[in-house]
């Protein structure tokens, strides 16, 4: 049966005859939740088995839901903010997608939910974002992940974690509202539809109509999941669950000059306030859905099979009017810009179904937990885009005296595409363990099957085949005092959509990763500190065409990159005493360019990949007050280039924002009220305000990043 509640206490031996008695360690269960707290013991995304990430010998970062209500995460990317290697706020504030980039590479299009890839496709503007109320935790694998996925990036892979029914009634319902004005609403239920239990039950559910830190821009949403469980035995479940998001912000487009964000302009800077479009014409919108199960039996203690199935769409059209993403200003630079007229007409989906067989069994002094598996995933991306262009009729825009409501011409559409792509990968994972040895071993088989079809020229379909074999080898040995010593080597490979100038499909990417590290978990404490140190090298890369003028435009991409990243990793959190918990985490990634068809970058430093990365929150819940707990953290980078030229003026500085909460549960005034809790997040406390990323000198191709942000939730559980 799902579990997602954590269990924790202490077992005693039976008395012996001289009346001596043997306490045992305090034993923690956990199961596909984050139970309580920020500590999580176990990550079942590391290798698909319920194993303790003490023993799995990868990096793995796991974001609580307590640690996601703490901070006031409302998007997995906040959620991901004071994660190690994890760049969450890469292009900026945006209320669409979450923007991540994986020690080094970027995840849009590839994310993942309860290990089955959620439709989603790089040059997709439909891709979703899965609203992480509706989520119990999210799981982040460092490094090469393709010998139990298949088709991911090299720098890691995000797992986000739903919630699932629950055999112990919980009930919650929340308000929330911003220091920019608007509502939420949210509610959380579930428990036994039965008296024996075998059905349980979860509805989660949120609405919301927020204000943004954009004047005009409002970030409207409606979310609705539910799922059913039935465990007739201890030994069988079965979870049917769906899942309907409905997106309809009013949207700023992010496409700001360099001139007037990171660089001076005379005329004076570019608000961020400012709404670039026209809050009255056009609009983003996106309809998500997803429905499937999760099986699991076990047959006896041996043998366990498990299949997860699921499907999801998700539509999405948007007419906005923006800031000239070519050139922002015709002239010199002053307060007016140019802007075009955009459409696209996108729609992406994905059929997934994940089929193992688990044994555990002994050979000897050795102790093995097989898993075999057998994957299969269909894909779909349809893209329709186009612009106005240069010399059509748009109205501009004066950023110091914005004038909204003026005719705006429909763009055409001058990109059609539709790729589909079929995935099939047979694996199998061997977890060995000899006295304080665990070894991990695993090898993947992928074949995969990709057209592509431009729907504008009228060529020939174009299919791109790869067969890949993948793998995974890793070693820990388990100290009894709590030190975990880990070395291991992993592989990836990713099938790539489009082709390069000629024509000519692209090859699937390569990467491969040696890793070596400590973790330590204390005796008698609630903490896990980790310690890693990595050599990743990605093959294939994509840099742009010599010859193209335009080198943001994938079309017009080569491939013979190479690139290489050596980095430390460091991350700690711990539950010191039952008043004080600690989260510390550092990166520090030496990154270099290898190879590429564009000169000036060989020998550079990837892109959007700061050298220095930090971050330490805390929480501190005095028992001289009950109910109370308080929080404050920082999150630091040092400077990175985003700009393909790697012009210097471009860099963007480093930073360091604060951020700080507080709630208070009221049931410590009266018990009457008990369960009645008041939250206050504040991020970016002291509103500095910074670019993000420029990503060339001429055009509109900044953004800023989220400025202070308030936020107050009312939440009553029963």
């Amino acid at each position: 049966m799902p579990a997602n509640a954590q269990q924790s206490g202490d077992a005693a031996s039976a008395s012996t005859p001289d009346t001596s008695v043997t306490t045992l360690d305090t034993v923690v269960v956990e199961g596909g939740g984050s139970g309580t707290g920020i500590v999580a013991k176990r990550a079942k995304s590391a290798s698909k088995t319920d194993t303790s990430i003490l023993e799995t010998p990868q990096a793995v970062s796991v974001i609580t839901r307590d640690q996601m209500d703490a901070q006031g995460a409302n998007t997995v990317a906040e959620a991901l903010r004071y994660t190690p290697g994890v760049f969450a706020d890469p292009n900026g504030y945006d209320v669409r997608y979450d923007w991540l980039y994986i020690r080094g590479f970027n995840s849009y299009g590839t994310m993942w939910l309860d290990a089955l890839a959620v439709a989603g496709d790089p040059n997709n503007y439909a891709t979703p974002s899965i609203n992480s109320y509706a989520l119990e935790r999210v799981e982040v694998l460092k490094g090469p992940a393709s010998v139990l996925y298949g088709r991911t990036v090299p720098g890691g892979l995000v797992n986000q974690v739903s919630k699932r029914p629950q055999s112990t009634p919980y009930r919650e319902a929340s308000l929330q509202t911003s220091g920019f004005g608007g509502i939420q609403g949210a509610v959380d239920m579930t428990g036994p539809l039965t008296e024996d239990g075998d059905w349980s039950y979860r509805l989660t559910g949120l609405a919301k109509n927020m204000n943004t830190q954009i004047d005009h821009e409002r970030d409207r949403q409606l979310m609705l999941a539910p799922s059913l469980t039935w465990s007739p035995t201890a030994q069988t479940s079965l979870t049917l669950y769906g899942y309907y998001q409905h997106d309809r912000p009013v949207f700023s487009p992010r496409f700001y000059p360099a001139i007037g964000t990171l660089l001076p302009n005379p005329a004076g800077q570019i608000p961020r306030d400012v709404f670039l479009g026209d809050p009255d014409w056009g609009g983003f919108e996106r309809d998500y859905f997803h429905l499937g199960y999760e099986f699991e039996h076990a047959f006896n203690e041996t043998w366990t099979v498990r299949q997860n199935l699921r499907y999801g769409r998700s539509d999405q059209h948007m007419d906005l009017v923006l800031v000239n993403p070519a050139f922002a200003y015709s002239g010199a630079p002053s307060s007016h810009l140019d802007r075009v007229s955009a459409i696209s007409d996108d729609w992406t989906s994905t059929f997934a179904v994940d089929t193992q067989a688990e044994a555990k069994f002994q050979t000897g002094a050795l102790d093995h937990t097989v898993l075999f598996g057998l994957d299969y995933v269909r894909g779909i991306s349809d893209t329709n885009f186009g612009n106005t262009g240069w010399g059509v009729s748009v109205p501009g825009i004066d950023y110091l005296d914005p004038i909204y409501g003026q005719p705006i011409p429909i763009a055409p559409v001058t990109a059609s595409a539709l790729q589909k792509q079929d995935q099939v990968g047979l694996y199998v994972q061997d977890q060995v363990r000899y006295g304080g040895w665990v070894g991990t071993f695993g090898l993947r088989y992928d074949m995969s099957d990709i057209d592509t079809t431009n729907r504008i020229t009228g060529a020939p379909t174009v299919t791109t085949s790869d067969n890949a074999l993948t793998g995974r080898a890793g070693l820990t040995y388990l100290f009894d005092n709590g030190l975990a010593p880990y070395a291991s080597y992993s592989t990836s490979f990713l099938p790539l959509l489009g082709t390069d100038p000629s024509g000519n499909p692209f090859e699937a990417q390569t990467a491969d990763q040696f890793e070596i590290g400590v973790k330590y978990e204390p005796a008698g404490g609630r903490g896990l500190v980790t310690l890693s140190l990595f050599q990743l090298t990605h093959e294939n890369a994509l840099t742009p065409a010599p010859t193209d003028p335009n080198p943001t435009r994938p079309s017009q991409y080569v491939q013979g990159g190479k690139q290489r990243v050596r980095g430390i990793e460091i991350e700690g959190k711990y539950e010191l005493t039952p008043e004080i918990s600690l989260m510390a985490a550092y990166a520090y990634s030496d990154s270099e360019v290898l190879q590429s068809n564009n000169p000036v970058s060989v020998g550079r430093e990837m892109l959007r990949l700061p050298e220095h990365q930090a971050s330490l929150w805390a929480i501190y819940s005095p028992d001289s007050v009950p109910g109370l707990s308080l929080s404050a953290g920082v999150r630091a980078t040092s400077s990175y280039q985003t700009d393909v030229t790697y012009l210097e003026q471009l860099r963007i500085p480093a930073r360091a924002l604060v951020d700080i909460g507080a709630e208070y549960d009221f049931g410590g005034i009266r018990k009457d009220l008990e369960g009645t809790k008041l939250r206050i997040n504040v991020t970016n406390l002291f509103d500095e305000e910074y670019v993000s990323h420029c990503l060339n000198i001429t055009g509109g191709s900044c953004n800023y990043g989220a400025g202070r942000a308030i936020t107050a939730n009312l939440k009553y559980t029963w």
